[in-house]
């Protein structure tokens, strides 16, 4: 299986604050049979440079020696006006791909605007954008007609582990998934206290509750991801709100 979104490298963002919880992270989820993760850190362009960033990023990722998965360099980017004074972005990509991990700003609500900045992302760096936790943004009355607009753009949609596993979003999130509406997972873990690294108890959840092909699909669509191939045709349902 395949982490697509952690904050697993140390002293870089608001994840692992230490080697030491690192390494405790990497083993969790490598007993849970996590064999990849793709290490996604923060990056604000409105408070470093992409270069600083880089360059703190492979220093952080150096000081993981022995670590018992694969890491795959990577980050979440928040989606700004300013990743548009760099000639080229790439290294902020999931490794060796053009998938990025776009996160939407706090407090963001969408506008014509941020698709236009999302659209001109793909364009002009000819990058597949990654929607981070998706059930974090808008109402969820409207979240549909998002969802949809976004995935007709290429976007790919990304859901949270713990979003399956806590029991007030779970029938939320399980129904989301059955309608086709998100392609990868991730367990967006932060530390070891209060966001552990969390992923197999999802897909647990996801065979009991609606079935083993949800599973298979997303570990599938995973491997594709971090390998730069493109996923399976993605379909876009449309459901009137008050159904969701």
């Amino acid at each position: 299986m395949i982490d697509l979104h952690t904050h697993l490298l140390p002293g870089i963002d608001d994840g692992a604050e230490s080697v030491i919880e690192a390494g405790l992270m990497a083993k969790t989820l490598y007993h849970q049979n996590v064999s990849k993760v793709v290490c996604t850190p923060h990056f604000d362009p409105t408070k470093t440079s992409l270069y600083d960033f880089i360059d703190l990023r492979s220093r952080s990722i150096e000081m993981l020696i022995g670590i018992e998965i694969e890491l795959v360099l990577g980050s979440e980017t928040i989606l700004h006006d300013y990743l548009f004074h760099y000639p080229d972005i790439s290294e902020l990509c999931i490794e060796n791909t053009r998938y990025l991990l776009i996160e939407l700003p706090h407090g963001f609500k969408w506008s014509e605007k941020a698709y236009d900045t999302l659209a001109n992302l793909i364009s002009y760096y000819d990058i597949v954008p990654v929607i981070a936790h998706i059930e974090r943004y808008h109402k969820r009355k409207s979240r549909s007609r998002h969802i949809n607009k976004l995935r007709r753009m290429g976007c790919v949609i990304q859901l949270n582990t713990t979003s399956i596993i806590d029991d007030k979003s779970r029938k939320q999130a399980l129904h989301y998934i059955k309608k086709g509406y998100i392609d990868v997972l991730g367990s967006d873990c932060h530390n070891m206290l209060s966001r552990p690294p969390i992923f197999s108890e999802a897909l647990d959840i996801i065979n009991k509750k609606i079935g083993e092909q949800y599973c298979s699909e997303f570990m599938n669509n995973a491997e594709r991801l971090i390998e730069g191939r493109e996923l399976k045709e993605k379909k876009a349902y449309i459901l009137p709100d008050n159904l969701l």
